[in-house]
């Protein structure tokens, strides 16, 4: 589980980075669209194959179905806000608000973590806070928008969390294309300037959609194999993966704080898989 939740991580982070740059040159909306449907076409598709068979109940697709509506808000407010802010302070923010929503679900439906787990999943919030730099240098802004994506993300994760372990990837499935549907909305109602696009924008987006339409099928494996909210914790390490890259490849500065955050990450990585 652990190994498949790191593999999600990883996805996210760096698609959450590839789509911003996208969405400097795009609409986020359309950004967003773009990428939703290059995860659709890998959802689909491994739903035919033998690893994406299953049997799911009406429960299951409702699920998927609320899922997909998280995935379209998480993924036009996380584009929107590193495009006009920085990935550096919009990303973890977007964490910290995604890990909490399964985590307490988790506990309400009485799912119970070893101690170490417990310590580990109480120390992911400062870990992802920290990565941002402890909310110094935040402006409101960017808080309010990496929180929206945040709770997107968190509905994503504790909607297919919810699903039953016979079903496949049906739900992962309609939830992706209930995303597109959402997304295709959201276009259309926003007019043309939308859907101004050009082949750098487009490619850039389709590429952030390929990472995380991998991301969602190993997050959907990963619950497969226990509970929702460690999965969910794991994979909301995302942002660390976006702030290496962003400081690799886009030069922005990390901070001791978030040097510390990341250090925290691992921590908590080990205290979660033990």
């Amino acid at each position: 589980m652990i190994g498949l939740s790191l593999v999600a991580a990883l996805g996210y982070g760096l698609s959450d980075l590839i789509g911003g740059r996208a969405a400097r040159i795009l609409d986020p909306r359309l950004v967003a669209l773009v990428s939703q449907v290059c995860a659709t076409i890998i959802a689909c598709a491994l739903l035919v194959s033998p690893i994406g068979a299953g049997s799911p109940t009406a429960h299951d697709l409702v699920w998927g179905a609320g899922a997909g509506l998280g995935a379209a808000a998480g993924n036009i407010l996380i584009y929107r806000g590193i495009a006009r802010h920085s990935a550096v302070s919009v990303a973890p923010v977007s964490g910290v608000t995604a890990v909490a929503i399964p985590v307490l679900v988790d506990l309400v439906t009485g799912v119970v973590p070893t101690v170490l787990q417990a310590v580990g999943l109480a120390l992911a919030l400062p870990a992802i806070w920290l990565v941002s730099g402890g909310g110094r240098g935040i402006s409101r802004a960017a808080l309010l928008i990496g929180s929206g994506a945040g709770a997107g993300f968190g509905m994503q994760f504790t909607c297919l969390g919810q699903t039953s372990p016979n079903a496949g990837l049906a739900p992962l499935a309609l939830a992706q294309t209930v995303s597109v549907i959402t997304l295709i909305a959201a276009v259309g109602f926003a007019g043309a300037a939308a859907r101004r696009a050009t082949v750098r924008g487009i490619r850039d987006a389709a590429a952030a959609g390929l990472l995380a339409g991998v991301a969602t099928v190993a997050f959907q494996f990963a619950v497969r194999l226990g509970a929702a909210g460690i999965a969910a914790a794991v994979t909301s390490m995302y942002p660390a993966v976006t702030v290496l890259a962003a400081a690799g490849f886009e030069r922005q500065s990390i901070t001791p704080r978030a040097g510390v955050g990341l250090g925290l990450c691992v921590v908590v990585l080990v205290l979660i898989a033990t």
